[in-house]
């Protein structure tokens, strides 16, 4: 038996055939496409992405309700963490996944700055004057844009290693985020180039990517949890479900390991 490929019928609703044209469809079918493929092949990791943000979305719920005023700015940042980290696993799915680590540095950003205030409420202040005063942006400068290391992510160091690396392979213009999808043909006369929009055909590289952006979120709920541990801990299903989680995830870990041969990092 052969696999037939999915048509346009078979991805796109009709809406959609109808009102995106066919010069943009040679984009946006391949998305959809790789997006439905990819969960089909790592439905393990995409199952513990769910899992995590029904979590999170618990956690939010039980802190709807604030004993803390000050804690009010620092889970707004959160939630825009988790709904960056939403899109970025929606694109790394599709094989955007340039694009996905730009929005996830975004999202390491507001998850550190939302622990910074909750960790030095004195600081609310700068942060939310910083555009109406000089004294509030010296203070925002000092405290959230210099010395990243030790301020804004003081406490959050997987987070800051993660934060740079994406800063490299997604946020930033440089060879490192565009060598990999350039597509460059020599010939005896010309030389032909494209850039690929989407598409990563190595199952290993993509799998690896996912799952990293899984562990990126597990970084960013542990910061949630870490400010409301107060309530949060009273949960029992919800410290039930996280403890689940994590052996799930793990689970996936060494699979990961096993299927792909994953050599562990050699020692300078």
């Amino acid at each position: 038996m052969t696999t037939q490929e999915p048509t346009e019928n078979d991805l796109l609703v009709e809406f959609e055939r109808l009102q995106i044209p066919p010069h943009y469809k040679s984009y946006y079918l391949p998305k959809r496409h790789n997006l439905f493929a990819t969960i089909q092949q790592f439905p393990y990791i995409w199952n513990r992405f769910m899992q995590l943000d029904k979590i999170v979305l618990r956690e939010f719920d039980v802190m709807q309700r604030l004993r803390h005023p000050y804690l009010m700015l620092p889970m707004m940042l959160l939630m825009n963490a988790h709904s960056k980290i939403r899109v970025a696993f929606e694109l790394g799915c599709a094989t955007c996944l340039s694009e996905a680590h730009s929005i996830l540095r975004h999202a390491i950003e507001s998850a550190a700055h939302g622990h910074r205030l909750a960790s030095d409420p004195p600081l609310l202040k700068a942060w939310i004057e910083k555009n109406d005063s000089d004294a509030a942006k010296k203070v925002f400068s000092k405290e959230f844009e210099h010395e990243k290391s030790t301020r804004l992510f003081d406490g959050l160091p997987e987070l800051h290693e993660l934060w740079k690396k994406f800063s490299e392979f997604g946020s930033h213009t440089n060879i490192n985020s565009i060598v990999s999808r350039f597509a460059i043909t020599q010939t005896a006369t010309d030389l032909q180039y494209q850039l690929n929009y989407i598409g990563v055909s190595d199952a290993k590289f993509l799998g690896m990517a996912l799952f990293e952006m899984v562990l990126v979120f597990t970084e960013i709920e542990q910061v949630l949890f870490k400010l409301a541990k107060g309530r949060l801990q009273l949960d029992n299903e919800l410290s039930d479900m996280r403890a689940r989680f994590e052996k799930e995830k793990e689970a996936v870990r060494h699979h990961i390991i096993k299927t792909f041969n994953v050599q562990p990092p050699s020692v300078p």
